[in-house]
């Protein structure tokens, strides 16, 4: 029991001081009495209850998906300004982070845009969904740049290799205007 009790301290201490940089937790912990971090787990545990029983699901999904916290120099940053502070920052490892996560982001939204008559019969859809978000967003998982450079860099170097081979070839000659020039051969006989 005493190890449960140590790991809810260390993780309350975590949490706490995570949030604290945070006006908005301050100000309900202030009004309440309740600590801000139990007033953060009940607000994720009613989002994840919502996901699971899909009453606005699409909605928070989306929303977790652009505002969660999750930059490495800064822990309660939304995603964007977190986007922002890799573009502004002098090295390159952070950019592809996030320039990949907004790539997948975009694209899973554009593809369940179209196929959203289908995902609706998908069982558990958002919150896996929401499971792959998140993978793709955590500075300790680093899902993004994973899924980059395991998937997509290999796919856009084969793309790019064949379109240069492409475009190296020789055009071979058509055969289109050797049978106009007999088609109209045939025409001036005919007359």
């Amino acid at each position: 029991m005493d190890r449960v009790r140590q790991l809810h301290d260390q993780y309350f201490r975590l949490a706490d001081s995570a949030l604290s940089g945070i006006p908005a937790a301050q100000a309900l912990q202030d009004k309440t009495g309740v600590p801000k971090v139990y007033g953060a787990a009940g607000v994720a545990a009613l989002g994840l209850v919502l996901v699971l029983f899909n009453i606005g699901a699409p909605l928070l999904v989306n929303l977790t998906g652009f505002g969660y916290a999750g930059s490495a120099s800064r822990s309660s940053a939304l995603i964007a300004y977190a986007s922002m502070e890799a573009v502004e920052s002098p090295g390159k490892e952070d950019d592809a982070q996030w320039l990949t996560y907004w790539v997948v982001f975009g694209l899973l939204n554009v593809v369940e845009y179209f196929t959203g008559f289908i995902l609706y019969w998908v069982p558990f859809y958002y919150p896996i969904k929401l499971g792959f978000l998140m993978w793709l967003m955590l500075p300790a998982t680093r899902g993004a740049e994973r899924l980059y450079t395991t998937g997509l860099k290999p796919m856009l170097h084969q793309a790019r290799t064949g379109q240069r081979a492409a475009a190296a070839a020789p055009t071979a000659p058509t055969a289109a205007p050797a049978a106009a020039a007999a088609a109209k051969s045939t025409e001036s006989k005919s007359d």
